[in-house]
């Protein structure tokens, strides 16, 4: 049986504030299959103003380890 989570990670510096809206999905895993896990990245946010595209094409990859890792860590929140 599979879980979904979403939330919202935010970066917030002093002359901007970044907004990833993601969904997470995961399964624990058993005796037979390994846990595994997935993030999908829903829509991003520069000081409100979506930059979902420019994400993509050039950020992804620098942020995608932190946004992975507070996903994780925050599964079990309320959303």
């Amino acid at each position: 049986m599979g879980y979904k989570s979403n939330g919202v990670y935010s970066i917030v510096e002093d002359h901007y504030i970044l907004d990833v809206y993601y969904d997470y999905y995961w399964e624990n895993g058993d005796y037979y299959q390994p846990p595994e896990s997935t993030l999908e990245v829903e829509k991003v946010e520069l000081n409100g103003e979506d930059i979902t595209d420019f994400y993509w094409d050039f950020v992804d990859d620098s942020i995608h380890s932190q946004l992975m890792e507070y996903a994780e860590e925050n599964k079990d929140e309320e959303n």
